[in-house]
């Protein structure tokens, strides 16, 4: 089946569609609030060249473990590589914005 959409635009639009929801969820869960869309979907696909790198580097594949357990439990087969970007770009996206604010990067000096 030819959806007549380009593969390399397909797979773009997929990457920013998973970058900004992995963005999202890192930005939740370290700062407890969203940055707005696009600063959200450029720390999920920086995020997901980092995760994706750092699995990489241990072997391992970020996707498989999860789409089995939910292939088992609902009968559902997912796209490995779609889940593994999102556990990827999540992974690294929280751990972009650990080090930042270790760091102090993007702390507001208050004026009194």
């Amino acid at each position: 089946m030819d959806s007549g959409i380009p593969a390399d635009v397909l797979n773009w639009v997929i990457m920013i569609l998973v970058g900004g929801v992995a963005g999202a969820i890192a930005a939740r869960v370290v700062k407890g609030d969203s940055f707005g869309l696009i600063i959200n979907t450029l720390l999920g696909i920086a995020g997901a060249i980092v995760g994706g790198f750092l699995f990489n580097l241990v072997n391992i594949n970020a996707g498989a473990g999860i789409v089995k357990v939910v292939e088992k439990q609902f009968s559902v087969t997912l796209p490995e590589n779609v889940i593994g970007m999102m556990v990827a770009g999540t992974f690294g996206a929280i751990l972009i914005l650990f080090v930042a604010k270790q760091l102090g990067i993007g702390k507001r000096s208050r004026r009194d």
